[in-house]
């Protein structure tokens, strides 16, 4: 029999090995948030392609394959039309799982966004520090995994973020990227998914809310990148019992990654096109101002990753790194998870969707 703390609040004891009815309880539980996730990927995957679909069709004329083509083509001619169905579906997706969610699995998202004495300023900056420099290195590593595919010669779907030559396009797609797609992405994966989690083992919880929501943007470079930056956005995010730093940081790193591509596109669009294209002979044949602008670029990133490193040392050394679970948190967290069925339909489909699909 053990004591559990979980928040400010202390449990009674429990057996280390749940007993038959409690395990079936936490099973239920994980279960639900499973089924939650599933959701979100069918609306995303799903009813986005089925909406745009009768668009084209109702744009082209008809339901031939000829009549969805050219509505296709109407849509691919406006840049907001196309900005528009690429947020869209994401936007429904993750406000259906998180209001859905909140309900089903309990979860008090008001509290969390009430100011809790403990976190200021400085802590997310500190954050937003540890978390641009894992930025940096999460695209390093996608380079050598992307090295090594083309070696292969394996060429996976890469996520295209660039600007479009329309404002309100522009408009649409850097108020989704820099501040919706963040606070409802929080919301989802440090809110729901993680508060859900948390009672029975706070370490297990962070490293499955980070997986899933590196999982969840479907294509390898954006899950190395979801998956490092998840584990201190849920770390902090238990710590304080508040998501407003988790909020602030991932707006932060998101509109710092957007900002960075656009100054790339145009004020270095010889580099950026060449970039973009892979064209290797023509990324020597830029101008000495695109040299500097890349240059100053990529040592604030360096600078980014090494600042990075120092605060991720710092936090260690004084004590911010994860609760160790108990055993009984142990018996309560990977076993149980394992013999949820919801849970392998979810990793399956991820895995297929974001590690397979994308190659062929």
């Amino acid at each position: 029999m053990e004591q559990t703390n979980y928040g400010n609040a202390v449990y009674p004891q429990v057996s280390v090995v749940p007993d038959k009815e409690e395990r079936k309880a936490i099973r239920k539980k994980y279960s639900r948030a499973a089924l939650i996730l599933l959701m979100n990927m069918l609306i995303f995957n799903l009813l986005g392609q089925g909406v745009l679909l009768i668009v084209c069709a109702i744009l082209g004329g008809g339901f031939s394959g000829e009549a969805i083509f050219r509505g296709q083509e109407i849509i691919l001619a406006n840049e907001v039309l196309t900005t528009l169905f690429s947020i869209l579906p994401p936007i429904i997706s993750e406000t259906a799982a998180i209001l859905l969610g909140a309900k089903i699995l309990k979860t008090d998202l008001k509290s969390l966004f009430v100011k809790k004495d403990g976190y200021s300023g400085g802590t997310v900056a500190k954050l937003a520090v540890l978390c641009l420099g894992l930025q940096f290195a999460a695209g390093i590593l996608a380079a050598i995994i992307e090295m090594i595919l083309n070696s292969f010669g394996l060429e996976s779907y890469s996520p295209d973020l660039s600007a479009t030559t329309s404002f309100g396009a522009n408009l649409l797609l850097s108020f989704y990227a820099c501040i919706l797609g963040p606070i409802l992405e929080e919301l989802l994966y440090r809110g729901v998914l993680l508060q859900s989690m948390r009672k029975y083992n706070e370490r297990f919880a962070i490293f499955l809310s980070a997986l899933i929501f590196g999982l969840m943007h479907q294509n390898y470079q954006q899950f190395l990148l979801g998956f490092l930056l998840g584990i201190p956005l849920a770390v902090v995010t238990l710590k304080y019992d508040s998501i407003i730093p988790s909020v602030f940081t991932h707006i932060f790193v998101n509109t710092s990654g957007i900002l960075s591509l656009y100054v790339m596109q145009y004020f270095c669009p010889e580099y950026y096109e060449a970039s973009m294209t892979g064209d290797e002979s023509a990324l020597t044949a830029f101008d000495p101002g695109e040299m500097g602008i890349i240059l100053v670029i990529g040592l604030i990133r360096i600078g980014f990753a090494i600042a990075g490193l120092v605060v991720g040392i710092v936090c260690l050394v004084k004590g911010g790194h994860m609760k160790r679970p108990t055993p009984a948190g142990k018996s309560r967290g990977l076993p149980i998870l394992l013999s949820s069925v919801p849970w392998w339909i979810v990793f399956v489909l991820y895995f297929f969707i974001g590690f397979i699909y994308p190659f062929i």
